[in-house]
């Protein structure tokens, strides 16, 4: 096929992504498919040529019962070299070759021409379309995310004219596309769709072997190992990060090296994108987090400020459905009435899928469970969507303990529904923890609703402009602590007293409540895909001009140029250490601003104990066993608003 540039007012774009089921929602197994099929729509209404290229999963049969099957005559083979790192991949060679044959069909969906590729390991797991994380080192059914890569990138290089804008979502499906599309003409832009741990990683010799097969530079996964992080210090964090969810710790061995998955796919891209401007900031920062001062060593880090030129926020939206709500009494008297509650109450609500560490439904569960057991009175109506009833005892419990002012539901609901339970409440609890959430689409459609929110001050939903400080010009709502903890008791009663508090002003200042909601009902409805869809559209078109994409969309260069959002720096505080009765160690550590003070040691082994410190008048104090040899110490000291920093423990050298 003859290639042509491409004008930049004339954009050809092409949303490449592992699953694009948003044109059914039946089919739909994560909410980038929603996201997809809202932008993607918006593209092809401001009179782009648009569509999509995506993995088939086994569903032809199931899409051919609704659309319009068109096979393209278009063939893929080939044999493609993977190689496994042996410690993975126990019992399998150290190379496997995975004979790929695929295929591609068309549907066209609302004038959008959709690419299913199908064959082999492609159309393995139609009912999760996502092969379980289980089955890595276990089945090379893992490895169809790889060859769904490989496919596509050879599809769009023999069938898609130079110039083509091609959008690529969450780097972890899509680590090899920058590389294998390198110098063939496309502008590729990387959207960063969820927070999973920066400094992810993935197998050097893995990513250079697929390169080379495919005849591309394999250069590009040179120097992305991170330095030897061996300093006491750094070998307790290396311990302890894990378990915050901001880290992941790699093996360090010659020849079989583990590389930054996020450098990898800047260096090949024309724009990275990020949903949120907070999302950004986190990961460009780690700001005041426990992971902040070993992230300055990384490797992700270098790589990102050196291409701060390419680093976009493109942003998000909620559904058009949900920017002109009506909120109502006789909706309210309607949907609380019919639930068996009393309309005169106070109502909380909260709507998202049940995952009750990263949405912080635990401390949630047992924050509100802790207010009626106060004395509380406030309707709660709680939507946490599973796949089957949850066996979960701070839930069962809450709804036993109040059945007259508890509603859970853990099924399906419908849009009306949802938007019937948003439109009857006060105030929205999304208290999500570890920075997981980049954007949260449901807080900003109970907040379009009406909904005062009450949620954690976690950057990537700092947009929503709630705030520690409620008399702050523009504040819509309570900020909570950040939290990097499971079962965290500091979330949890904040989220009581913070909800304890909201619940006084309704009853105290009504007209103060009102004027909270006024401003959270702005902000929401602020964030609609057209706006996201204009933001996009500069960038693609700076792609194709050949200007910084970040200058098209200045907000985001700005933060970046600051070096990432002001933040004040929490004082770790001093302490002391001696020799306590027989084999301990007696600690006492001075913190006036702390919240949490932890005693954290790492074995040669990297496993970690984590003690926490008593409080009393003049400090934190604990003891723990004296260190056996190698093992390191540090205290980890934690402010009420959930900033965190290390400081280290000097051993006495006598009693």
């Amino acid at each position: 096929m003859t290639k042509m540039k491409k004008r930049a007012d004339d954009l050809r774009i092409i949303e490449c992504h592992f699953e694009f089921t948003g044109f059914d929602d039946h089919l739909v197994k994560a909410g980038t498919s929603v996201y997809l099929w809202n932008i993607v729509r918006q593209f092809k209404a401001a009179g782009h040529r648009t569509g999509a290229v995506t993995a088939a999963h086994g569903l032809l049969d199931a899409i051919a019962e609704k659309h319009t099957v068109t096979d393209l005559n278009w063939r893929f083979a080939d044999r493609i070299p993977v190689r496994l790192d042996p410690a993975e991949w126990p019992g399998f060679p150290e190379t496997v070759t995975l004979d790929v044959t695929a295929r591609a069909h068309r549907i066209t969906v609302d004038g959008i021409d959709i690419v299913l590729l199908s064959g082999g390991l492609l159309d393995n797991h139609p009912d999760s379309l996502y092969p379980p994380r289980e089955l890595r080192g276990h089945s090379l059914d893992f490895l169809k995310p790889l060859v769904f890569q490989v496919v596509a990138a050879r599809y769009v290089r023999e069938q898609l004219p130079a110039g083509t804008v091609v959008h690529l979502h969450e780097p972890f499906h899509h680590y090899l596309l920058p590389g294998l599309l390198a110098g063939h003409g496309f502008h590729v832009v990387s959207t960063v769709q969820t927070n999973m741990a920066v400094n992810t990683k993935v197998y050097g010799p893995e990513v250079r072997g697929v390169l080379e097969s495919q005849g591309a530079d394999a250069s590009v996964a040179d120097g992305l190992a991170d330095p030897p992080l061996d300093a006491p210090l750094e070998r307790v964090m290396r311990a302890f990060l894990p378990r915050t969810l901001l880290y992941q710790d790699y093996p360090q061995r010659p020849g079989r090296e583990y590389i930054s998955m996020l450098g990898l796919v800047v260096r090949s891209v024309a724009a990275m994108d990020f949903l949120s401007e907070g999302q950004l900031d986190h990961a460009l920062t780690q700001a005041e987090t426990p992971f902040e001062q070993l992230f300055q060593r990384l490797s992700v880090r270098r790589e990102l400020r050196a291409r701060e030129q390419l680093l976009v926020v493109g942003g998000c939206a909620i559904g058009d459905e949900w920017l002109d709500v009506r909120r109502n009494d006789e909706i309210r008297e309607r949907t609380l009435g019919g639930l068996g509650l009393d309309p005169r109450l106070p109502t909380i609500y909260h709507n998202a899928r049940y995952s009750v560490q990263h949405k912080g439904q635990q401390e949630l569960f047992k924050g509100v469970r802790r207010l009626l057991d106060g004395g509380g009175r406030c309707n709660v109506l709680f939507h946490c969507l599973a796949p089957r009833p949850p066996e979960d005892a701070d839930l069962t419990e809450l709804a036993q303990a109040y059945p007259e002012l508890v509603r859970i539901e853990t099924g399906p609901m419908s849009n009306a529904e949802i938007k019937d339970w948003a439109a009857s409440s006060d105030f929205c609890v999304f208290p999500s923890k570890f920075e997981m959430d980049t954007f949260l689409m449901a807080m900003g459609e109970a907040m379009a609703s009406g909904c005062v929110p009450v949620a954690t001050a976690q950057r990537g939903m700092r947009h929503f402009r709630h705030s520690f400080d409620l008399d702050a010009p523009g504040v819509t709502g309570l900020a909570l602590p950040r939290s990097f903890r499971v079962d965290d008791p500091l979330l949890t009663e904040a989220v009581h007293t913070g909800l304890a508090r909201m619940l006084e002003l309704w009853h105290r200042d009504p007209e103060r409540v009102e004027a909270f909601r006024a401003r959270a009902v702005e902000v929401g409805r602020s964030f609609t895909w057209k706006a996201a869809a204009d933001r996009f559209l500069a960038v693609f078109a700076a792609c194709a001009a050949g200007t910084p994409p970040a200058d098209a969309v200045p907000a985001g260069r700005e933060l970046v140029r600051a070096g990432g959002a002001a933040g004040s720096r929490l004082d770790a505080g001093h302490g002391s250490v001696r020799r306590g009765q027989g084999d301990g160690l007696d600690v006492r550590w001075h913190a006036p601003d702390a919240s949490r003070v932890e005693l954290v040691s790492a074995a040669p082994d990297g496993s970690v104990e984590v003690t926490v410190l008593a409080r009393d008048a003049d400090g934190f104090t604990g003891t723990v066993p004296w260190p056996t040899a190698g093992q390191a110490l540090a205290v980890l000291v934690t402010g009420p608003d959930g900033h965190s920093a290390w400081s280290q423990v000097e051993l006495p050298t006598s009693g």
